[in-house]
């Protein structure tokens, strides 16, 4: 009897042994690491799956794994975007990328241009944000697997709807409804057409795609759920049914904060807020309201942080690409200039004949152009800045009238730039300042500092070189 009791006991510590070395690592690959992640993470256990993928790094690291090293860092980055923490999201994801470049895995390569992508949209850069998430879509697409593949690839195409709709980019969210839907008909889905009809005033229908989408939140993440419970509590707003609007209202908070989603979270304090002003609820509005307040100056200073890491890295990423691209042209150049040293002396007789004469003409053109902008100047640039302040079609035209010779000679020079380009370029050559074209374009001053960029990366300008000088002198 001792000996039976005595094997039980020695049975049941080992099993125990055994048990405790497994739960201490529970994940050996990639794929498993995901998997809890995923699990903790829709559970709301945000901080617990942090310390599970900080708890991977360390064992990656040992065991040189650099596969699931990049794992643990972009799921990392996941995570932190979760609770806005999108400085500590943007390292971890730098670090991804580092040990990435070496690795061709299609999979990682996916998540970690999807994960840029949020914290590109949270913070407001909307354009990296779906140039980051058209590259995630990109390498989704070669991944073999079909079931991980569609997961990941109706992620992306969530995430770029949610860009499209901020941009009100209409035909562009209707082609990605279609992508989506393709893919698979989660309660997102029927909570984007439903709000769709809502917007029209189409009460019943939205309704009726509204019970598909909770017929399914069973199967899906609570935060699918949590933004059913919001869409129907905009319904009974709609119906003015108040009372029962807050109640979806108050339970899709409740998720939101098991999920630790602080947008959601402020979001839902603001249609709350709004909700018991229509109930007559004076006290329980105003609480609310601060909460959205106190939770908006959060964010925005998370976001603060951040915003200049994707910054620099941006910038970094241009200058590279213009840095090589004035290699490239020295290399023709020097090519060029080897060639016509070699016949230069046959033609140096010739070009000097050639090349006073063109100066005389050019000096001539020059006076001609210099007497016409004095005289212009004085009318044409108040007619123009009226017409560039109301964004008037006829602004183009009429600047063409004006200044035919810059035209003529911008389009000449760069076939490739856009309708846009030459307008912003006309912008650019009346002097007008960043802040004023903002202003007279009703968009925000960032936005004209980008399209600046862009339009000096078409000019191939380097970087020392004053745009606005440049066009004036142009």
């Amino acid at each position: 009897m001792f000996l039976k009791n005595h094997s039980v006991k020695i049975f049941c510590l080992i099993f125990i042994f055994i048990a405790v070395l497994f739960n201490s690592q529970p994940y050996s690959t990639p794929d498993q690491l995901d998997s809890l992640t995923d699990n903790l993470r829709i559970a709301g256990k945000i901080n617990e799956s942090i310390e599970l993928n900080k708890r991977a790094i360390s064992q990656f690291e040992k065991k040189k794994d650099t596969n699931g090293l990049i794992a643990a860092y972009i799921n990392m980055g996941g995570l932190l975007w979760h609770l806005h923490r999108y400085k500590e999201s943007l390292q971890y994801l730098e670090n991804a990328e580092d040990k990435l470049i070496k690795i061709k895995n299609f999979d990682l390569r996916a998540k970690l241009y999807g994960e840029y992508g949020r914290n590109y949209a949270s913070l407001g850069l909307l354009e990296q944000s779906n140039s980051s998430l058209n590259t995630s879509i990109y390498f989704a697409k070669q991944i073999s697997n079909k079931k991980k593949r569609e997961k990941l690839l109706y992620f992306y195409y969530t995430w770029k709807l949610a860009n499209f709709e901020e941009l009100h980019i209409t035909d562009s969210i209707n082609f990605i409804q279609k992508k989506r839907l393709e893919l698979s008909a989660q309660p997102l889905t029927f909570v984007h057409i439903a709000e769709e009809n809502l917007k029209n005033k189409q009460l019943d229908t939205a309704e009726y795609y509204l019970n598909k989408a909770m017929s399914l939140t069973g199967d899906y993440s609570l935060y699918q759920k949590s933004m059913t419970l919001l869409a129907f509590g905009k319904l009974y707003t709609e119906r003015e049914s108040y009372d029962k609007a807050l109640q979806y209202y108050l339970q899709s908070l409740a998720i939101s904060k098991q999920l630790s989603r602080k947008n959601d979270i402020r979001n839902a304090y603001k249609i709350i807020s709004d909700t018991y002003k229509q109930l007559n609820d004076i006290e329980k509005k105003n609480e609310y309201l601060e909460k959205y307040s106190h939770l908006s100056d959060s964010i925005e200073k998370d976001e603060r942080n951040a915003l200049d890491i994707p910054v620099k890295k941006i910038i970094k990423k241009e200058s590279q690409k213009e840095k090589e691209e004035r290699t490239k042209y020295y290399i023709i150049i020097v090519i060029i200039i080897a060639v016509a040293t070699s016949i230069l002396f046959f033609l140096v007789k010739a070009y000097q004949k050639k090349q006073k004469l063109k100066d005389e003409i050019i000096d001539e053109k020059l006076t001609e152009t210099e007497e016409l902008k004095q005289k212009l100047n004085t009318t044409g640039f108040d007619e123009l800045s009226k017409l560039a302040m109301t964004n008037d079609p006829f602004f183009l035209p009429r600047f063409k009238e004006i200044y035919p010779e810059f035209y003529e000679k911008l389009t000449e020079k760069y076939p490739q730039l856009s309708a846009n380009d030459i307008k912003f370029s006309a912008f650019l050559r009346l002097n007008l300042s960043t802040k004023t074209i903002a202003q007279y374009k009703n968009i925000s001053v960032r936005t004209i500092e980008s399209r600046k960029y862009r339009l000096r990366k078409k000019l191939d300008l380097p970087s020392d070189i004053d745009l606005n000088k440049w066009m004036m002198e142009f």
